[in-house]
């Protein structure tokens, strides 16, 4: 199905006996924005991380763009790639995490050239063409020589997008983007998110913010111990839950 560009089928991870993931469904259209939402430890985040291989499922099938994730098929049986081959292939699937992950020794416009240079070996003027360009687009043109230390939350959480859109990812992964934030950062960031839906980024985003997930997002998915329990449009899951867990988790949230 090439219009997916997330599909994942009964995917589980296992620590020991603790169960994480328990079968999870779940499929993104290209161009589609999917928020996953639900109490913490509902599996949420290991999910996002399981997408692009940051951890490593137990069992099941997982796709981005029609190809596995940190494995390949040979005939019959999945082979996990070298570290080297799952890093190409999750260099186009950008992540913005709920901690900003910044270099604090190297400016906000040395943090968005660093993996274009490194990871694509791209020209160094070419790539700082483009990190101008994607510092001016998050509202940081102004703050290309600064360095972490002399940014707020979000301006950091904003040069944090920049870097993973200097990348040219083809999905963007977004692990709870505010959560670190001041209440009065959080807005700063949420508009340079839908400023990315606007121009058609596909996108899955685990957050707390339910006004985001309302007006943003075409499809809200609700987890609660490692399944995903629901997933339909916003109007639906917020106005009309099918399930007595949704529900009950709605109520006290919002």
């Amino acid at each position: 199905m090439s219009h997916l560009m997330v599909e994942a089928r009964g995917v589980e991870k296992k620590i020991g006996h603790l169960e994480i993931l328990r079968g999870v469904d779940f499929d993104v259209a290209r161009g589609e924005v999917v928020s996953l939402i639900g109490p913490s430890g509902s599996g949420k985040s290991t999910f996002l991380r399981c997408i692009n291989h940051l951890t490593k499922i137990t069992s099941g099938y997982l796709s981005v763009d029609g190809e596995l994730v940190g494995y390949q098929r040979r005939g019959n049986a999945l082979h996990e790639l070298s570290e080297n081959e799952t890093a190409a292939k999750r260099a186009e699937i950008g992540m913005v995490f709920q901690r900003f992950n910044l270099f604090g020794h190297k400016t906000a416009l040395e943090n968005v050239i660093e993996a274009p240079i490194q990871v694509k070996k791209e020209r160094r003027s070419e790539a700082i063409e483009r990190a101008r360009a994607l510092l001016e687009r998050v509202g940081l043109g102004h703050k290309a020589d600064s360095y972490p230390s002399q940014l707020s939350g979000g301006q950091q959480q904003r040069v944090a997008i920049a870097r993973a859109l200097a990348m040219q990812p083809k999905l963007m992964l977004f692990d709870e983007p505010t959560s670190a934030l001041d209440p009065e950062l959080v807005g700063e960031v949420l508009e340079v998110m839908k400023g990315l839906v606007a121009d058609g980024m596909t996108m899955v985003v685990v957050t707390h913010e339910m006004g985001f997930a309302r007006e943003v997002c075409d499809r809200v998915a609700f987890m609660d111990e490692g399944r995903i329990v629901e997933c339909s449009p916003p109007s639906e899951l917020f106005d009309r839950p099918r399930t007595e867990r949704a529900r009950s988790f709605l109520a006290h949230i919002l």
